[in-house]
């Protein structure tokens, strides 16, 4: 919240100077605090007008971070050709600039986008490039973040033990780091292998610790995967009632990604059903 409002302000004071330059910088570092929010439309709007303003003052470096981080904002709204031709592209001009920490950026979100498309093997392998360069660089977060995307690799292929694993590096690092809001997803992730194991208690506890982080540091897209856990509780613990009300919330949130979305729906036609 404080990070959106005096971004806001910087935008107000930058936009009448003519120094391009500096709103370019505004304009990308709020469409990254709004999208964690879950404003992916007004994320969007940032992303867009620091791309083309970085492409019209000849700033490769900011113009190709909005277009990844623009990108990454897409994977929300499930799999898309375009955007993973597009990821390609992005990896391909950050090695161009030769900045090994925003290729490895550009890597995490091409391989989660090679996941919605079932890519595994590719997924896996644009990871395991990021976690090098991230380690031969020192970058702790960007290593934290592969940790994590290589968690959720694993989970899609029913490897729920190594998923776990995974996660675990990744909170250490995020743990370490301070970084609230990336431990938090990793943590809703780790509830989700949990979950599969049959291990109801941890997967409890990694939700509600998610939940409360992200209630603090609003994280909308976050809550989201959290309640479709504790939906998936009540539904074990032979509460459809309530699961049924947190999934109509998680349904019609507008921070919720279509996945989370599919998931939520598919659950309550089940339930419905039943």
């Amino acid at each position: 919240e404080l990070a959106h409002t005096l971004l806001e302000r910087s935008l107000i004071l930058l936009r009448p100077l003519n120094d391009p330059s500096a709103l370019v910088e505004a304009l990308t570092f709020q469409g990254i605090v709004t999208g964690v929010t879950g404003n992916y439309p007004k994320a969007t709007e940032h992303l867009s007008e620091g791309l083309t303003l970085a492409k019209a003052i000849g700033d490769r470096w900011f113009a190709a971070l909005c277009l990844t981080l623009q990108l990454d904002l897409g994977l929300a709204f499930g799999p898309s050709a375009a955007n993973y031709a597009q990821l390609q592209q992005a990896v391909a001009a950050w090695r161009a600039i030769g900045d090994p920490r925003l290729t490895a950026l550009a890597l995490n979100s091409l391989s989660l986008s090679a996941l919605l498309w079932g890519h595994h093997v590719d997924a896996r392998a644009a990871l395991e490039e990021c976690v090098a360069l991230n380690q031969t660089i020192g970058d702790r977060y960007g290593v934290g973040s592969a940790y994590r995307s290589l968690g959720i690799v694993a989970q899609a292929q029913g490897e729920h033990g190594q998923a776990i694993a995974l996660f675990q590096q990744s909170l250490a690092i995020f743990s370490e780091l301070g970084a609230r809001q990336d431990r938090a997803r990793a943590l809703a992730e780790l509830g989700e292998s949990h979950f599969a194991l049959g291990d109801l208690n941890s997967a409890e506890q990694s939700w509600q610790e998610a939940r409360r982080i992200v209630t603090e540091t609003q994280g909308s897209p976050v809550v989201m995967l959290a309640l479709l856990g504790f939906a998936r509780l009540h539904v074990e613990r032979g509460e459809p009632l309530q699961a049924l009300t947190l999934l109509a919330q998680i349904i019609n949130h507008p921070a919720s990604t279509q996945e989370i979305r599919q998931r939520a729906e598919q659950l309550r036609t089940d339930l419905e059903t039943h």
